[in-house]
């Protein structure tokens, strides 16, 4: 069942390392941030449900970090952002980095971007190496190779998508296949430059 994060609410956790946000509006190093001037973007929820927290104990440089946990993992949650017309118009190249925090020497989490015109696929990329039940990512190779990480330890991933004509659609989410990550120090940049006044509220139910 699809479960919509509407970012115009709170988080709600019984951990004393989770802020409750009730009014926060927050930047993709999961920092507070004044609105004004900023647009804001609804995250949707495709496969499991997780509960999404932030985390006030850990972070790859500033205070802050997107801590996700799945609790019952089928297909693995993929949360995800229909990025606003305005920041890709002209798209060329698009260059999604973070920061990523997993319990296991196999990546069980990752950022990835899927591209369209019209509804059709015109490329995509993820830091992540096995399969995903959504998004489905037709040019991205599948077949279980991956760089070990230091479980625990922040590691730092990037990856890039070229495309030749105008898209109508950009998603960019998260995904994790089972038990937790951390997500920090997201930067989106289009054809080389960074978006930088996109912010977000969190509603977990």
């Amino acid at each position: 069942m699809k479960k919509m994060i509407f970012f115009l609410g709170f988080i709600f956790s019984i951990s004393p390392s989770v802020t409750k946000a009730q009014k926060d509006y927050l930047d993709f190093n999961f920092e507070q941030c004044d609105p004004k001037g900023k647009s804001i973007v609804i995250w949707e929820n495709a496969g499991d449900e997780a509960f999404l927290s932030i985390d006030t104990t850990n972070s790859s440089s500033l205070k802050n970090s997107l801590f996700v946990r799945v609790n019952r993992s089928i297909d693995g949650a993929s949360y995800y952002m229909v990025l606003p017309s305005v920041y890709y118009q002209g798209l060329r190249t698009i260059e999604i980095i973070s920061n990523i925090k997993m319990p296991f020497e196999k990546p069980n989490a990752g950022l990835w971007c899927s591209i369209h015109n019209s509804k059709e696929y015109m490329g995509g990329g993820s830091t992540y190496v096995g399969n995903m039940k959504f998004p489905t990512l037709p040019n991205v190779r599948s077949a279980g190779k991956y760089i070990p990480v230091m479980p625990f330890s922040w590691t730092p991933f990037r990856f890039e998508v070229k495309i030749d004509k105008d898209p109508t659609e950009v998603m960019i989410g998260i995904y994790v296949s089972k038990d937790r990550a951390w997500f920090d120090d997201i930067k989106i940049k289009i054809n080389g430059k960074l978006i930088n006044d996109l912010l977000f509220q969190i509603l977990q139910n």
